[in-house]
């Protein structure tokens, strides 16, 4: 009896004995594995100790002279035709994209009215010339005042005047190109009125262009009047256009740029239409011209006028160098001091650098 009460207790324990075994040897395996991930955790990849860049290295060579813009093709000439005379339209003899001659007529305006007023002006200029014939007898014959004969003979000169004015209308009814060129666009209709100053259309001259450039302070004063250029556009990639700077603005702009245009001739096997993109090669007029030590622009972290720079190690670290620099057009700058040639500077992946960083040189 004593046995069979003891049989269950024996049970019991073994029971509880058997949990515990397991709780424990599930808690020394979750402190194994905690350990193994703390330890993983705390390692650094040697990767991670080394940031890659890229460097480029500071070079001693002449500064080069030619330097380029990019600007937009305008007509040499352009020309708005507008009424000198009112009336309607009685002949509109163009259309847009046509192409016209110097002096060839255009249009006509109604000349009736001005016609009426022409023989009035011609019959007061006639009776006008017949009473001074009549006063000048008169005057002769001692009849009348020297001041009454000069007041008709003032009449004749008014008369002629008026006669001349009228004529001069007579003219304006008929418009004329004043230049050779194409009709670029025409604002009226056959039969609408036009006053004196309305707008009939423009006339452009594209035999040659002129393209406009902006250059800032530091290059308009390297290039003149009559210096000959290299224009090259997308249309025409292997054929290069001569030309010659007519023009250097004498003023800058808000942005501190001025404007130069530069003439070439447009009737070659390579035309060219007002409003096309092109890109001007400029010889600069640089009396100095000798080595400079030369770094990409990107490599500048800062400004222009605070500038610094990563430069590279021998033991693949960088430390950062004040250094000045002269501004020049294109993708480098001159180092005026702060640097020396042979060293290497870096160009990509400044944003995660700092004073004594291992780097990894990468292309």
């Amino acid at each position: 009896m004593k046995n069979e009460l003891l049989k269950p207790n024996v049970k019991r324990i073994i029971t509880i004995v058997v949990i515990l075994a397991l709780t424990g040897l599930m808690a020394f395996k979750l402190y194994i594995n905690k350990t193994a991930i703390n330890i993983k955790a705390g390692e650094t990849p040697a990767e991670v100790d080394f940031i890659p860049v890229k460097v480029a290295a500071v070079e001693l060579k002449k500064k080069s002279s030619v330097i380029s813009f990019t600007g937009y093709f305008v007509a040499r000439k352009e020309v708005l035709l507008t009424a000198e005379a009112q009336g309607s339209l009685i002949q509109l003899n163009i259309k847009e994209g046509q192409k016209v001659r110097r002096g060839q007529v255009i249009a006509r305006i109604d000349p009736t009215a001005i016609q009426s007023n022409l023989s009035t002006a011609h019959a007061s200029l006639n009776k006008a010339i017949k009473d001074k014939e009549r006063y000048e007898r008169l005057a002769a014959a001692g009849a009348i005042s020297q001041k009454q004969y000069e007041d008709i003979a003032l009449t004749v000169d008014n008369a002629r005047a008026n006669l001349t004015g009228i004529q001069q209308q007579m003219k304006y009814t008929i418009i004329r190109s004043p230049l050779s060129g194409t009709v670029s666009e025409v604002k009226v209709e056959r039969g609408s009125f036009a006053t004196v100053g309305s707008k009939i259309g423009t006339v452009v001259d594209v035999s040659k262009l002129k393209m406009v450039i902006q250059l800032p302070e530091a290059d308009v004063i390297k290039i003149k009047e009559g210096q000959a250029v290299q224009i090259r556009t997308e249309i025409y990639p292997d054929h290069v256009f001569n030309g010659n700077i007519s023009l250097i603005g004498v003023q800058a702009d808000e942005g501190r740029k001025y404007n130069v245009e530069v003439e070439m001739p447009n009737n070659g096997d390579y035309p060219l239409k007002a409003g096309m993109f092109g890109s001007v090669l400029l010889e600069a007029q640089v009396k100095d011209n000798g080595e400079k030590l030369f770094i990409p622009r990107k490599a500048i972290t800062g400004s222009i006028k605070d500038a610094w720079v990563f430069v590279l190690n021998k033991d693949s670290t960088v430390s950062i160098r004040m250094i000045d620099v002269l501004n020049v057009s294109g993708d480098e700058v001159i180092v005026l001091k702060g640097i020396q040639a042979g060293e290497k500077v870096v160009i990509s992946g400044q944003i995660n650098l700092q004073e004594g960083k291992k780097v990894r040189v990468i292309r």
